[in-house]
C-alpha cells in the first residue's frame, strides 16, 4: 500500500506533463491548419490581383493603339468620313471594353474608372463632332495621358 501511495504522486505528474503536452500539440495543430488556410487564400487573391492588372493591362495597351489609329487616319485621309468613323467605333468598343476589364483593376483612386468618368464622356462628344468635321482630339490626348498613368499604376512593383 505504500507502493501505490508514492507512485500515484509521480503518476499524477506524468499525466499533469502529458495534459500540457497535448494542449501544446493541440496549439501547434490549430497554428498549422491555420497557416495552411491562411497562406493558400493569400496567394489566390494575389494571383487574382496579378490576373486583374494583366487584363487591364492589355485593354490599355488596345486602347492606346486604337487612338493612335484615329490620329493617324485623320493625318493621313481625314477626307475618308467612313473610314474615320469606322476608327471612332472600334475606339468605342476599346473605351468600352477597358472600362469594364479596368473596373476592379488596383488603379490609384485618381485614376480608378468611376473618377475617371470625365473622360469618357468627351470621347463621345467627339465622336459625334467627327461625324460632321475634324475634332478638336482633346478627349484622345486627355485618354491618352489617363492610359500612361492607368499602366504606370498597375506595372509598379
Amino acid at each position: 500500500m505504500a507502493e501505490e501511495q508514492s507512485s500515484a504522486p509521480g503518476h499524477s505528474r506524468w499525466k499533469s506533463l502529458l495534459d500540457h503536452l497535448n494542449f501544446v500539440v493541440a496549439v501547434i495543430g490549430l497554428v498549422v491548419g491555420l497557416v495552411a488556410f491562411y497562406v493558400p487564400v493569400r496567394m489566390d487573391r494575389q494571383a487574382q490581383e496579378r490576373e486583374r492588372s494583366r487584363t487591364c493591362v492589355d485593354a490599355v495597351i488596345d486602347l492606346r493603339a486604337a487612338l493612335t489609329t484615329i490620329e493617324n487616319g485623320y493625318a493621313t485621309a481625314a477626307d475618308q468620313k467612313p473610314e474615320r468613323t469606322a476608327d471612332w467605333d472600334a475606339g468605342k468598343a476599346e473605351v468600352e471594353r477597358t472600362q469594364a476589364s479596368c473596373l476592379d483593376a488596383p488603379l490609384s483612386p485618381r485614376n480608378s474608372v468611376p473618377q475617371s468618368k470625365g473622360l469618357w464622356e468627351p470621347y463621345d462628344t467627339e465622336q459625334n463632332t467627327a461625324r460632321h468635321t475634324t475634332p478638336s482630339f482633346e478627349a484622345i490626348r486627355a485618354l491618352r495621358t489617363w492610359t500612361l498613368d492607368a499602366i504606370a499604376d498597375l506595372t509598379q512593383p
